[in-house]
C-alpha cells in the first residue's frame, strides 16, 4: 500500500477513535449525570440548614415531578420539580403549618434550589435563601412500610394537621370517596375526589373537593403515601397504616397547604 495513503488512512483513524472517545465522554456528563432515572417513591429530604423552620421532611415525588415532604410539626417543602432528569433548578418553598408563622413572620418562604440527580436513590442540590440561611440539601430514598402498599377502601377518619376539623370519607375500589368534613360550630362540608396509585409505587395522586354544606366550594390537589408510623399521634400511636395527603394546591388563594391523615 502507498505510504500516503497508509498515512492518510492513519489519520482518518485516530480522528474517528477521538470523536468517538469525545462522544462517549460527553454522554456519560452532559447534564451532569446520566438519566433520566425513575425517581418515583418514597423519600426523605434532609437539609443543612432550616428552610423556613424544617430541615428533615419525609414524602414522595410523583411521575409529574411534584416532590413535596413535611416534618413533625405538620410544615410542608416543596422542591422544583423532580421528574427524573440529570438536574432541575426552581423555587424551594416551605408552607407554615396552621395558624403558625415561620421566625420571619411569614407563612410561605420562598428559596430557589438546583439539583442533581445522580441516580435513582440518590439526589442532592443546594439552595440560597432571600434573608434566611442557604445551604445544601440530599434526598434518600425512604420506606415507610415494611410491606406493600395497603388498598384504601371502607370508611376511614381523617384529620388536617393545624386544624380542628375531623373527616369521615367512604373509598370505593376505584380510588373514589365522599364523605364529609366536621368543622369548628358544627360545620359540616360535604367532599368528595379520587385518589390514585402511580402503578405500584407507595404514591398516589389526589384530587379533593370541598363540593358543598358549610364551606366555600374549591378543589385541592396533593400527593399522598402509605406509612406504618402515627406521625402526628392522631390515633394515640397505634400500630396500623397510615395514608399521609400532602395536599399544595387550592383554587381558593387564602387556602394553605396542608397535612391530611387518614387513617382507621
Amino acid at each position: 500500500m502507498p505510504r500516503n495513503l497508509l498515512l492518510l488512512l492513519s489519520f482518518v483513524f485516530l480522528t474517528l477513535l477521538g470523536a468517538i472517545t469525545i462522544s462517549c465522554g460527553s454522554s456519560g456528563a452532559g447534564g451532569g449525570n446520566g438519566g433520566p432515572y425513575n425517581v418515583v417513591g418514597n423519600w426523605q429530604a434532609n437539609f443543612s440548614a432550616n428552610v423556613g423552620a424544617t430541615a428533615r421532611g419525609n414524602g414522595a415525588i410523583n411521575s409529574s415531578g411534584v416532590a413535596a415532604f413535611f416534618d413533625g410539626s405538620g410544615n410542608i417543602l416543596q422542591l422544583p420539580a423532580v421528574t427524573g432528569a440529570s438536574s432541575f433548578s426552581g423555587s424551594l418553598t416551605a408552607y407554615a403549618v396552621n395558624p403558625t408563622l415561620f421566625p420571619n413572620g411569614s407563612a410561605v418562604v420562598t428559596d430557589t434550589a438546583q439539583g442533581t440527580v445522580n441516580s435513582a436513590t440518590s439526589i442532592n442540590g443546594s439552595f440560597t435563601g432571600n434573608g434566611t440561611p442557604s445551604g445544601t440539601f440530599s434526598v434518600v430514598p425512604y420506606a415507610p412500610l415494611s410491606g406493600s402498599v395497603v388498598p384504601v377502601s371502607g370508611t376511614l377518619n381523617g384529620k388536617i394537621i393545624g386544624f380542628v376539623d375531623t373527616e369521615q370519607l367512604t373509598f370505593s375500589s376505584n380510588g373514589s370517596f365522599t364523605g364529609a368534613d366536621f368543622g369548628p360550630g358544627g360545620s359540616v362540608c360535604n367532599v368528595n375526589g379520587t385518589l390514585t396509585q402511580e402503578g405500584t409505587k407507595n404514591v398516589f395522586d389526589v384530587t379533593y373537593n370541598n363540593a358543598s354544606g358549610g364551606c366555600t366550594p374549591d378543589t385541592d390537589t396533593g400527593i399522598a403515601f402509605e406509612s406504618a408510623t402515627d406521625y402526628f399521634n392522631v390515633d394515640g400511636g397505634k400500630d396500623a397504616v397510615y395514608l399521609y395527603v400532602i395536599m399544595l394546591t387550592s383554587t381558593l388563594p387564602q387556602v394553605r397547604p396542608s397535612v391530611y391523615v387518614i387513617y382507621q
